[in-house]
């Protein structure tokens, strides 16, 4: 009983720091009527950037425009390159360029 009991919390324990190692991209207008969601969020790994966050997104979710050219990103709410190192816990969004006349 003592046993099990320790790896409950061993799996809560776990769970906590998984859900610390994340990033969260989060989808805006279109992207969440295309995704069916707000948000996702995607493991954490160390020397991650901007780029490697944005394939991930263009893998899971083809039918995404995001060319680099209609689009900027954005790292906690500040404008940011593909070439950025992303930290656990940073929120990404990637922003249509919105025109009119």
């Amino acid at each position: 009983m003592r046993q099990e009991a320790i790896s409950i919390n061993q799996e809560k324990k776990e769970y906590k720091n998984m859900a610390r190692n994340m990033v969260s991209i989060k989808f805006l207008g279109m992207q969440c009527v295309i995704t069916k969601k707000d948000s996702v969020n995607i493991p954490f790994t160390e020397k991650m950037t901007v780029k490697d966050a944005l394939e991930f997104v263009r893998h899971n979710y083809p039918d995404l425009d995001l060319d680099e050219g209609m689009i900027f990103i954005t790292v906690n709410q500040e404008k940011t390159s593909l070439d950025r190192l992303l930290c656990a816990n940073d929120t990404i969004s990637f922003v249509p360029y919105i025109s009119g006349g």
